[in-house]
């Protein structure tokens, strides 16, 4: 997120916890589609909130989108590995 008046520049884990925050996965699902722990998606998270002046995810999101910034910058595919086929034959055993 770029810097914007009155708002502090977020990182790149900050900008990339709040797009996914806005797609609206917990906690625990951040954590695990940035390979990152819990506790450290929630201090991003409270940076976040530090930085932009707000109190919670909802506002976070909507005062990012008010300054026209999401962590665009990395493809939400990127974040979300592909889920595995199965084969023709069926369920492996």
């Amino acid at each position: 997120m770029r810097r914007s008046a009155g708002v502090e520049a977020l990182t790149r884990t900050e900008g990339r916890v709040l797009a996914l925050v806005d797609r609206g996965l917990s906690n625990e699902e951040i954590a695990a589609a940035l390979s990152i722990t819990v506790g450290t998606v929630k201090c991003n998270l409270h940076r976040v909130y530090d930085k932009l002046q707000v109190t919670s995810r909802l506002e976070a999101v909507a005062k990012a989108r008010q300054h026209g910034e999401f962590a665009s910058r990395v493809p939400m595919t990127a974040l979300f590995p592909r889920p595995v086929s199965q084969s023709k034959f069926g369920s492996d055993r």
